[in-house]
């Protein structure tokens, strides 16, 4: 999948999450830019994505060490993402937010052909039956989806929040 297609899936379960565990708007949109990052950081290990181009010498270096959807497209990962984060004492709705984010990433990946190495080491791409291509109509298709849907989501609760608040 595309980095649009990644970033939009992650603000919308960013956004479903943050609805349900914000305390204030700067904690929702935290969360949701929390999600939305992670939802690409996946894909540091290519250096033609949007985060690879920006620190594409950290890109090239896991490239070489690692491969393409190999680490950074695991459990490992996500794990070793989580253990950093408590780590460096960073607020567990956060940690959440960036599990989410990597996590959504890895759902999208293996709805193409590629799939990903769910269970590094073991090098067994793991993918759904059905796949889509990166860059094609669908994947465009999902990215809008995921882009109206959120707007709907965020619409919608700005309305039950006005009413409940009127009341």
């Amino acid at each position: 999948m595309t980095g649009k297609t990644h970033i939009a899936f992650g603000v919308l379960i960013g956004t479903q999450y943050a609805i349900a565990q914000s305390q204030n708007i700067s904690q929702f949109a935290a969360i949701i830019g929390t999600t939305a990052l992670f939802s690409i950081i996946p894909d540091i290990c290519h250096a033609g994505s949007k985060l690879g181009r920006k620190i594409w010498p950290i890109s090239i270096l896991i490239r070489l060490l690692f491969g393409h959807r190999t680490v950074t497209h695991s459990i490992f990962f996500v794990i070793l993402t989580s253990i950093l984060l408590y780590v460096l004492q960073v607020e567990m709705i956060y940690i959440f937010s960036a599990i989410f984010g990597v996590l959504s990433h890895l759902f999208l990946d293996m709805l193409t052909s590629s799939g990903v190495t769910l269970f590094f080491p073991w090098q067994k791409k793991i993918r759904f039956p059905f796949k889509f291509k990166t860059g094609g109509i669908i994947d465009l298709s999902l990215a809008t989806t995921f882009s109206i849907v959120t707007m709907y989501i965020v619409y919608n609760e700005i309305v039950h929040r006005t009413i409940f608040w009127i009341k």
